[in-house]
């Protein structure tokens, strides 16, 4: 099994016959997790931090990102962009996440944010596609990515926009 520096886990919203024009095939080095079908939504139960550390009470394919994202040294998210955010089905599988983070409390940067569950955690880097994406949204984006990586712990973060789902291929090129 390669490092988990090495690894890459795409997290994606893209239909079946897109993500195989678009993403780079799954490989040892390469994880693809498909936000489609939708996974259950987050119930706010904090099964994942008091009945089943780090894992999802949920009994369905959603609580198979964190055992992922634990695997990694990279997590892309690529996303439709909606009103500065990610898709609906992308944001149902990061808060699934949850149980990534500890339920304990630790100070950065005079905020206050979850203590890390696991040690190296991974770097985080948002690939948005859509039309006319406004300058607001792209900024509200920029801070969301940056809000999402202080609270992995990672502390780095990109974010790169594209017009049309084709052009993300070139993100993965």
């Amino acid at each position: 099994m390669p490092n988990k520096k090495s690894v890459q886990l795409i997290l994606h919203d893209l239909r079946p016959d897109a993500a195989a024009d678009i993403l780079p095939p799954s490989s040892a080095r390469r994880l693809l997790f498909a936000a489609s079908p939708p996974v259950h939504r987050c119930v706010g139960c904090f099964g994942c931090w008091t009945k089943t550390p780090g894992k999802c009470v949920i009994g369905d394919r959603g609580a198979d990102f964190v055992a992922l994202l634990s695997r990694c040294g990279e997590l892309v998210v690529l996303s439709r962009m909606v009103f500065g955010g990610l898709s609906p089905d992308i944001k149902a599988v990061m808060d699934r996440s949850i149980g990534f983070i500890l339920p304990f409390f630790r100070h950065a940067g005079g905020e206050t944010h979850h203590a890390h569950r696991f040690e190296n955690p991974p770097d985080l880097r948002y690939v948005f596609y859509g039309e006319e994406i406004a300058d607001a949204e792209k900024e509200t984006a920029k801070k969301l990515a940056a809000a999402n990586s202080l609270n992995l712990g990672s502390g780095r973060s990109a974010v790169e926009f594209y017009q049309t789902v084709r052009d993300c291929a070139e993100a993965f090129a």
